[in-house]
């Protein structure tokens, strides 16, 4: 009896996190379209023109590369995967697709680039959540710190970058 009441927790807990992960996806899908409804809409507002047809192959490229690295990394990592981890390398692969259609985002790749290519490497396998999670805010304190401007002297950084370095 306690054996089959286990089995049944361990059900249920697995049934949770399963739920818990599929709402989380949900979420990040949500989160990805309102980010991109707003930078199409910065687009827009430059005078740059992206057809509609640009717009679709953009957005199924980008869908279909991060779902990949969904798969890759529940099957590397199981419910326990944080899904946001991923967020800025979808805007990092958007920035590139759109990049390849003329839209001038050098500002926006870099932005994204760091903690893109760390979601990479969780997805890849090549580091743990829990490791990539910290350099990312890591990077997310440096980069506001900076105001977003590399070529500024950081003040008491991690960085070390300071004046006259």
């Amino acid at each position: 009896m306690e054996k089959h009441l286990n089995d049944l927790r361990q059900e249920k807990d697995y049934m949770v996190s399963t739920q818990n992960l599929e709402e989380k996806i949900i979420t990040f899908w949500e989160d990805c379209d309102s980010w991109v409804a707003d930078r199409l809409q910065s687009i827009a507002a430059q005078e740059t023109s992206l057809s509609e047809n640009d717009i679709a192959e953009i957005e199924g490229q980008v869908e279909e590369d991060i779902a990949t690295f969904f798969e890759n990394s529940i099957a590397l990592y199981g419910e326990s995967f944080s899904p946001h981890i991923l967020t800025d390398l979808h805007h990092l692969f958007f920035e590139m697709e759109l990049k390849k259609r003329g839209v001038k985002n050098e500002e926006h790749i870099h932005r994204y680039k760091d903690n893109g290519l760390l979601g990479l490497s969780v997805a890849q396998g090549k580091i743990k959540p829990d490791n990539a999670l910290l350099i990312m805010e890591v990077n997310r304190a440096h980069r506001e710190k900076k105001r977003g401007n590399e070529e500024t002297a950081c003040e008491d950084c991690i960085c070390g970058k300071n004046e006259g370095s």
